[in-house]
């Protein structure tokens, strides 16, 4: 009997903490850049399971057109690398902007790593396919202003999230290597374009519904444990 108290369980918080990262899924369904995070299940020592991590899953999502100069769409392997805290970070959301400062920063204010400053003045900015930046003076002539690196893992689902669609390298990852757009091995760069959120609505509801059912399944058990023990201190009392 104690054995099925423990297996429901270690069941019940399995189906919690998928429930947590479906509906963290479905609420990023339209962010910029989203990864879906998945819950990876496993078996216990002892009786039940568990949820051994829950991991993000880097799957590219899907280009959407965008108004911004700035906005920049990573088709294929890669992160852009951005500035955290005196240390790197990494991103797959490419809605940049030109701070007050010129440079180009994410939404949250963090600095493109290595550091691209348009000059003031400037009438826009044209970024090609292989990372190089020019920035466009008012009669249309361009001038090379930086180039974007990127970073891609033997591991990335080992990165750790750190919020606003930025990651860190852990031991998990592995160590980043750093490489130019269209290299072997990474993506090549799409202006005024956006990933979308790699979240499929459907599949989500689905996984939902059948965590529902087995988040029941437990607690039926729990409670017909329950009931057997009530009635066996009946009998013995």
């Amino acid at each position: 009997m104690e054995l099925s108290f423990s297996t429901a369980q270690n069941g019940l918080y399995a189906a919690n903490l998928k429930q947590s990262a479906i509906a963290d899924n479905l609420s990023n369904l339209t962010t910029t850049g989203f990864k879906a995070r998945r819950a990876e299940q496993t078996t216990l020592a002892g009786p039940g399971t568990r949820i051994e991590s829950v991991r993000p899953d880097f799957t590219v999502g899907a280009p959407e057109a965008a108004p911004n100069d700035t906005d920049l769409y990573l088709a294929g392997e890669g992160f852009f690398r951005v500035q955290l805290d005196g240390a790197v970070a990494y991103t797959r959301a490419g809605s940049f902007h030109v701070d007050r400062d010129g440079n180009l920063v994410t939404p949250s204010g963090h600095l493109l790593e290595p550091q691209i400053t348009v000059p003031e003045g400037s009438a826009g900015v044209q970024v090609t396919k292989d990372g190089q930046v020019f920035a466009i003076d008012g009669a249309g002539n361009a001038a090379l202003i930086g180039e974007i690196d990127l970073a891609t893992f033997i591991n990335p689902a080992g990165l750790s999230a750190l919020g606003n669609d930025l990651y860190a390298e852990t031991a998990n990852s592995g160590a980043p290597v750093s490489g130019v757009p269209g290299e072997a091995g990474f993506g090549t760069i799409e202006q005024r374009f956006l990933e979308s959120s790699n979240v499929d609505a459907a599949e989500e509801l689905t996984d939902m519904i059948v965590n529902q059912r087995y988040y029941q399944m437990n607690l039926r058990v729990f409670q017909t444990s329950d009931s057997l023990v009530g009635r066996a201190i009946d009998l013995f009392s």
